[in-house]
């Protein structure tokens, strides 16, 4: 049987850099689709050759002009959607828990907004948000607090 030209999308592994600072998160306002207008994590995909930790501290210094210090993987998020345009995307996130270094919150590359927000602010927000990103965020409160 064949599949539907709009299922044949290959999935494209990209890297979500959950950023945090004390008892915040760096989350990013998209500047662009999938979910334009949306709040998440920095992000984007590898490139050949690059870590996935390399990928999320170059991601994060793209959209907010930070540094941060890669620490752990957590746990992988599959988003398998259509956009506005009816476009197939397929994207396996991994998210990098990264501990902030140096740097302003700046907007930059494909985000057009960014601020630090408490996980309590994020889950409240969670209608507002990019599905998943209250998750993560907790995922990365448990991870931080078990250290």
């Amino acid at each position: 049987m064949t599949e539907p030209e709009h299922l044949l999308t290959t999935p494209k592994v990209a890297v979500l850099a959950v950023t945090y600072q004390a008892d915040r998160l760096i989350l990013v306002q998209r500047k662009n689709e999938p979910q334009k207008g949306g709040w998440g994590f920095p992000g984007g995909s590898v490139w050949p050759g690059e870590s996935l930790r390399d990928a999320a501290v170059r991601e994060l210094r793209e959209e907010t002009g930070v540094q941060a210090q890669p620490e752990h993987l957590l746990e992988v998020v599959e988003v398998n959607e259509f956009d506005a345009d009816n476009r197939h995307h397929h994207f396996i996130l991994v998210p990098v828990l990264c501990r902030y270094l140096t740097g302003e919150l700046q907007p930059g590359d494909d985000a057009s907004d960014c601020r630090w927000m408490s996980v309590s602010e994020i889950v409240s927000q969670r209608n507002d948000l990019i599905e998943k990103v209250a998750d993560v965020a907790l995922q990365a409160q448990q991870r931080v607090l078990n250290e």
